[in-house]
């Protein structure tokens, strides 16, 4: 009894089964490897290619504020350099403008200043501008005592410079001239080895500070422009080289010795150009100092 039972409820339930839907297969095999996640990328890959991009950018930064920094320092230094070619570019025309056929463009003076003698002048022509002849005195009356005359004093004549001192001269001033100061300082050295009281020692001596100066040289100009003070006070170059020093130590921000300086050309040449030009630097250094 009970197996027909269960007979019978197997054969109830096989007839109300109804089949369930099977899910559709799909074969992978003609698709290439790694099809299935094309579509799909790592967050990891994400994050790095971020932090990737931001180091792209802190170094663009920082290239960027370096090349400006260069282009500030490059600017800084043509307006330096600038300056400093202002006054020889300035002296140098009024040599060329005021020059005469027998001196050398290099042996040039400062006009007005007091007491300066050309040494080109007297050296190109030593024989220019001679003393009048004194006029015959006239004959003594009759019992008149002749006057006593008194002795005629020889003022020293200035050097004169041989056409081997000219020449290289104005080889070493032509080297500076042109920018190469390296050549021209060489030159120089070896010019006042040989003609240290020649007729263009102190122009040499003053140069030689110039070069050091454009080499920013700062103690072997400082050197050149006190040897001109010291071994030729009286030359044409004296204040031009009291003032060098005193532009100098105003560049170092020595406020007391510029003021030294500058100062001493305006007492020791106030007529001269070099005093004009140290009167204006005063004025910058009041407003420059603290």
């Amino acid at each position: 009894m009970k197996s027909r039972l269960l007979m019978l409820l197997c054969a109830c339930g096989t007839a109300y089964a109804e089949p369930g839907a099977l899910p559709p297969v799909i074969d992978n095999s003609t698709y290439p490897a790694g099809a299935a996640n094309q579509g799909s990328v790592p967050p990891n890959a994400v994050y790095e290619l971020m932090a990737r991009v931001e180091q792209l950018q802190t170094e663009v930064q920082q290239l960027t504020g370096k090349v400006e920094e260069q282009a500030y320092q490059i600017a800084e230094l043509k307006k330096s350099q600038n300056t400093m070619y202002s006054d020889f570019d300035e002296r140098l025309s009024s040599i060329e403008n005021n020059a005469t056929g027998g001196a050398p463009a290099g042996a040039e003076t400062v006009p007005g200043q007091e007491g300066a003698v050309d040494p080109a002048a007297s050296a190109a022509d030593p024989a220019a501008a001679p003393a009048p002849a004194p006029a015959p005195a006239p004959a003594p009356a009759a019992n008149t005592p002749a006057p006593q005359l008194e002795p005629t004093v020889q003022q020293p004549a200035a050097p004169q410079a041989s056409e081997s001192e000219k020449q290289q001269y104005q080889q070493a001033y032509e080297a500076l001239r042109k920018g190469h100061t390296s050549e021209s300082i060489t030159q120089f050295n070896t010019f006042l080895s040989q003609y240290p009281n020649g007729a263009y020692a102190s122009n040499a001596q003053y140069w030689l500070g110039e070069a050091h100066k454009v080499n920013q040289d700062i103690n072997s100009a400082r050197t050149a422009f006190n040897a001109v003070i010291q071994n030729y006070p009286s030359s044409a170059k004296a204040p031009d080289a009291l003032l060098k020093l005193g532009y100098i130590e105003f560049d170092q921000q020595n406020w007391v010795k510029a003021r030294e300086y500058l100062t001493r050309v305006t007492v020791d040449f106030p007529s001269s150009t070099a005093a004009h030009l140290a009167k204006k630097k005063l004025l910058q250094l009041e407003d420059a100092k603290p």
